[in-house]
């Protein structure tokens, strides 16, 4: 093992991915959803129906404490955790770790209702409704200043019997009710133990500030700039200053704005990615039942090497599909707990029930679609387009092979005629995303046939590489290249959203274009957002109020940066790795105070059953 001293930062990151995402964060994952699904009675169920009842408005009370209503508050947390991981996350758990990957993504999103009821429910019961101003909202903090009802440091007390206005402002999550429910109570009691759940509350908020600027922000900005660049030649710059001002626009008014353009935004997005992908899945009805097949025999089988997949073990196969939900669904993360708190409900256990909706859309739908998508046009393991038959210099000759399905040699065709970026596989490891060297076409030539057929040899040329104006050409690139050898295999060079595109474009040529492009904008815009908040309650925990203001102008900043730096796969390992973190910081927690939730579920569901819980609409 390399030592801290010798490693890279883009080794380090690495590494630190391995170390948190190791097996015991797999099995405590697991095992929490297993033990919280049986000890609920299988609370599922309790989501799928009464569930529905909730967001549709059925028991609101615009007088309970709180600041957004139920579909708000659910709308709010889809927003962050419907992003680029329903669409490139799957496209690399498929590719890498293969259809079986999508089973495990099944698992993780059951156990996840479960997981998501009990850390919201305790979101609720211990978040602190203490009304506090808002530092970017000066309106508020102005009529509060003329009212006398709120104190602010270095100004006089308000007045004796001054009640502070209902603006309902709350903050909540897993670092308050680890605060609320564990520091307090046992510093209280003078036990020491305080100190071990307040060190769990602060790296869960620090670790909460730092995905919220990287997988949260960069990341997603990232995409968008990329997407809309190749796609339609939009200025980079031009994209992130409009982005950086959208997301500007939302975040300043906190939760309540967020809320509502969550609102609006989730359903829709969510309409016209599923309606996409229904359309492809449609098309290929015939190949869904061996698809389903394959994704349940690989969950238990390894899966053997084909065309771009490199094969994978049981193992990995389920790491990389835990891995990806996770991302995905953010349960047993505690973020969603952020935005359900500021719910406006007196009853924990309620916002519990909504809250286990985000893992049932999340993955077992929109996460599903976009894998039998990869899975039924075979793009996840396509075959080579060719093989490197000649190296002469920085010139390096492919020879075409006439082996290609039917349905992709159109878009094949396409490609190498636009000059996209080749892949040459210079190494490949089961489990593992191949080595890869990316080169556009330089030139080809064509046999007398039309289309794919006609196509016999391309020619990439290496000084593109090294003179490239977008991206450095580093050490480890040169190496890459020198690992070029005659017999490799030459693939088009899509990973992520790009695989998924290139997926919709073998139904209707160009569709995959539009859908992705618009997928892409619109899941990360909304993961922007509610991150935001999520970010801005941890900077919150640790500086108290007065930070909000500031980070919420820090965010937007790496908004822009995010989208006018080049790539770096840093940012993607480090947000992977605050992830787990999260996960070790908050499970614990979760686990210690879930009696309490089973019993307010027990009495919640006591309550409901017979008719007793009082309806605003029927």
């Amino acid at each position: 093992m390399m030592l801290l001293g010798q490693m890279s930062l883009g080794d380090f990151a690495s590494q630190l991915v391995n170390w948190v995402w190791a097996p015991p964060l797999f099995f405590l994952l697991l095992g929490c959803g297993l033990i919280f699904s049986v000890a609920s009675k299988f609370v599922q169920w309790r989501v799928l129906t009464h569930g529905v009842g909730c967001i549709r408005g059925d028991y609101d009370n615009p007088e309970d404490a709180g600041q957004i209503n139920h579909f708000q508050a659910l709308c709010a947390a889809l927003s962050a955790t419907i992003g680029l991981g329903n669409i490139a996350g799957v496209a690399v758990a498929v590719s890498v770790g293969g259809p079986g990957a999508v089973f495990w993504m099944w698992v993780v999103g059951f156990f996840g209702m479960a997981l998501k009821f009990m850390e919201c429910t305790l979101a609720v019961m211990y978040r602190d409704t203490r009304d506090v101003p808002d530092p970017s909202a000066p309106d508020l903090i102005e009529a509060d200043t003329e009212s006398r009802t709120l104190e602010y440091p270095g100004e006089p007390p308000p007045a004796p019997g001054a009640v502070a206005q209902a603006r309902g402002e709350v903050r909540g999550g897993p670092m308050w009710y680890m605060q609320r429910a564990l520091v307090d109570p046992l510093r209280s009691r003078g036990n020491a133990g305080w100190m071990v759940f307040k060190v769990l509350a602060v790296c869960f908020a620090i670790a909460t500030v730092l995905n919220s600027f990287g997988g949260g922000n960069m990341y997603q900005g990232w995409n968008v700039a990329d997407v809309l660049s190749k796609n339609f030649r939009i200025p980079t710059t031009a994209s992130a200053v409009v982005v950086s001002i959208l997301v500007a626009l939302v975040i300043i008014g906190g939760i309540k704005r967020i809320g509502q353009v969550a609102s609006t935004l989730v359903p829709g997005m969510c309409v016209v990615y599923v309606a996409g992908a229904l359309y492809v899945i449609f098309a290929n009805v015939g190949e869904v039942p061996r698809c389903l097949g394959m994704i349940v025999k690989y969950a238990f089988t390894p899966a053997a090497e084909g065309g771009a997949f490199a094969g994978v073990s049981v193992w990995l196969a389920f790491q990389w599909g835990l891995k990806r939900a996770c991302f995905s669904n953010e349960a047993g993360e505690g973020s969603a707990a952020m935005a359900h708190a500021a719910a406006r409900t007196d009853e924990p256990v309620r916002e519990g029930v909504v809250a286990g909706i985000g893992p049932l859309i999340d993955t077992l739908l929109i996460c599903t679609m976009s894998a039998l998508v990869l899975l039924i046009t075979g793009v996840w393991n396509r075959p080579a387009l060719g093989t490197v038959a000649a190296i002469d210099g920085d010139r390096v000759t492919v020879a075409c092979t006439t082996d290609v399905p039917q349905r992709l040699q159109p878009l094949y065709h396409d490609a190498v005629q636009a000059r996209a970026e080749m892949a040459v596989y210079v190494e490949r490891e089961r489990g593992n995303e191949p080595v890869a060297v990316a080169v556009p076409v330089a030139e080809f030539s064509q046999s007398g046939a039309t289309g794919w057929a006609g196509m016999t040899a391309l020619v990439l040329d290496l000084g593109r590489l090294r003179d490239s104006d977008t991206r450095e050409f580093s050490d480890e690139d040169q190496a890459n290249v020198g690992k070029i050898a005659v017999g490799q295999p030459v693939h088009l060079n899509i990973t992520g959203a790009k695989m998924t595109a290139f997926a919709f474009d073998t139904s209707v040529r160009g569709f995959g274009k539009y859908i992705i492009t618009l997928g892409v904008c619109l899941f990360a815009f909304s993961t922007m957002i509610s991150w935001s908040y999520y970010g801005e309650k941890g900077a919150e925990y640790l500086l108290g109020p007065r930070a909000i203001l500031p980070y919420k102008f820090v965010f937007v900043v790496f908004v822009f940066l995010g989208m006018v730096l080049e790539k770096f796969s840093v940012v993607y390992d480090f947000s992977d790795a605050t992830t787990g973190l999260m996960v070790l910081c908050n499970l614990p927690a979760v686990l210690i105070l879930s009696p309490g939730v089973l019993r307010a579920g027990r009495d919640y569901f006591a309550r409901l059953d017979p008719g007793e819980m009082p309806r605003t609409r029927r």
